[in-house]
């Protein structure tokens, strides 16, 4: 076998090895998703390492704002898998309101916010969710009203 047979061949196997783990950390994310869901509204973020590991975070709320659960996924490799996040900011994720860490997140400067990127996206996400969640109750709400008020 010739020096570029060799080299094709193992570019081959690298190919193939990435392919595998693609499908593999698809396969962990769709399972996390569901599992997160199970809990209420799920938001998520990711922020992308370069040389660093990135990680991608999922925030599962309940109608009214409260963290009932949280996973991220954190590595450099497929290997990685999602794990229970439990604290945040030196606080207690579960139990507490989305908009306690909005707000906390508010006075974050630019390193900070390039740091937890993906845990300000998840957060927001969930909040546009609920809002959307509200008005769409709200505009339900104003049209049942107003048929009742035409039969009365």
């Amino acid at each position: 076998m010739s020096g570029i047979s060799k080299m094709l061949l193992i570019v081959f196997v690298l190919f193939i090895l990435q392919a595998l783990g693609g499908w593999y950390q698809i396969q962990n994310y769709r399972k996390a998703m569901r599992r997160v869901h199970q809990y209420g509204n799920v938001g998520f973020g990711q922020r992308k390492g370069r040389l660093t590991a990135g990680y991608i975070i999922m925030i599962a709320c309940d109608h009214d704002g409260i963290i009932t659960r949280c996973e991220i996924m954190q590595g450099l490799s497929f290997l990685a898998k999602f794990k229970p996040l439990n604290e945040f900011l030196g606080k207690d994720m579960k139990g507490r309101s989305i908009y306690e860490f909005l707000d906390d997140m508010k006075d974050f400067d630019k390193k900070q916010k390039k740091k937890y990127k993906g845990y300000i996206n998840a957060f927001e996400a969930l909040d546009q969710r609920l809002q959307d969640t509200k008005l769409e109750a709200d505009q339900k709400e104003a049209v049942s009203q107003e048929a009742q008020d035409a039969l009365a």
